[in-house]
């Protein structure tokens, strides 16, 4: 988990005072939503994995997103301009222009003067070519019924209904069978996918309960930020630490002996898996930061100020001047 290492002095909030290339990019004729989407990742030196660890989408996806080969959902979008800091409204409007672009129309066209063939039913002065003194010679035809061409319309329509659910069933299978992750990911905007004791050993992101989390207790140990993050939907705990090293651990302990840990394998931060918490005073959070074990009180019943409601950034606070 975390994101790109950054200095604690600055802290990483979404900036949404666009600069001026930026708003080219959003208002100016730059393309595809796509083009713009990559240009913007580039713009702010995100890769694909720091781009998957800010939203709530694999890096899989985001490779089809911004490649074109899928259209992102409107809520990948919204999570992208915050992740990039602009304004989400105007790639928002963009979507719904290429997703108009590419509805399919099932419709018929009903054929014009120029294109409908003559037929003997309608009388003469159709049948021949407009503006001209004259009738055309009659043409020797078989004649051809209006049942014969209606028949022949509904017959296309259902052909084309018939291409397009196979496509999208294809396309279904081919960009999202095999996607397990993606599909968990997109799942947990929506309702949690466990609750107390069934959170137990698993990840907050991926069961939806890093939505609406907030920090109940927290402590640091030098520079490193050690937090206890609860979630009142999922009523389960976790233990996240910031700014830390490789193999420094954040630990969770719940009530009964439940406990669950995780170590830092790269980048400065992570967080453990989840117990359970049917309150926040019934879990707290320790980190062992370069070999020394430093824990948290027992959660407090309000959020900590300032909460974050997910854990897409890591919570960068300055240091305490003390840590030096």
């Amino acid at each position: 988990m975390g994101a790109p290492s950054t200095p604690f002095l600055s802290a990483r909030k979404p900036n949404f005072m666009t600069d001026r290339h930026d708003m080219d990019e959003l208002h100016g004729d730059r393309g595809s939503l796509a083009a713009q989407l990559r240009s913007l990742r580039m713009r702010r030196g995100l890769t694909l994995s720091a781009l998957a660890k800010r939203t709530s989408y694999s890096r899989s996806s985001w490779e089809r997103y911004l490649n074109g080969k899928a259209l992102p959902p409107a809520t990948a979008i919204t999570e992208f301009a915050a992740a990039v800091g602009v304004p989400a409204a105007a790639l928002l409007r963009q979507r719904e222009q290429e997703q108009d672009g590419r509805r399919p129309e099932t419709g018929s066209v009903p054929p014009t003067r120029e294109t409908a063939a003559p037929d003997k039913d309608l009388p003469p002065e159709t049948s021949g070519r407009e503006g001209s003194a004259e009738a055309a010679p009659p043409v020797d035809k078989p004649p051809r019924s209006r049942a014969f061409g209606t028949r022949t319309t509904l017959v296309s329509t259902i052909s084309a209904c018939t291409a397009l659910v196979a496509g999208i069933l294809i396309g279904g299978w081919i960009f999202g069978g095999t996607e397990a992750e993606g599909q968990n990911r997109e799942k947990a905007a929506g309702e949690p996918q466990c609750l107390e004791f069934e959170c137990r050993d698993k990840d907050s992101q991926r069961t939806g309960c890093h939505i609406g989390a907030w920090t109940a207790a927290a402590t640091w140990s030098g520079r490193t930020y050690i937090e206890l993050r609860y979630s009142p939907r999922c009523r389960s705990a976790w233990a996240r630490i910031t700014d830390a090293h490789v193999d420094d651990t954040a630990r969770v302990e719940g009530p009964r002996g439940a406990r669950n840990e995780r170590s830092v394998t790269y980048e400065n931060d992570t967080y453990s898996p989840m117990v359970e918490a049917p309150y926040p005073a019934s879990a707290r959070a320790c980190g062992v930061i370069r070999g020394e074990e430093t824990c948290t009180s027992a959660g407090g019943p309000s959020p900590m100020p300032p909460a974050l409601t997910d854990e897409r950034e890591p919570a960068r606070k300055p240091a305490p001047a003390e840590s030096g």
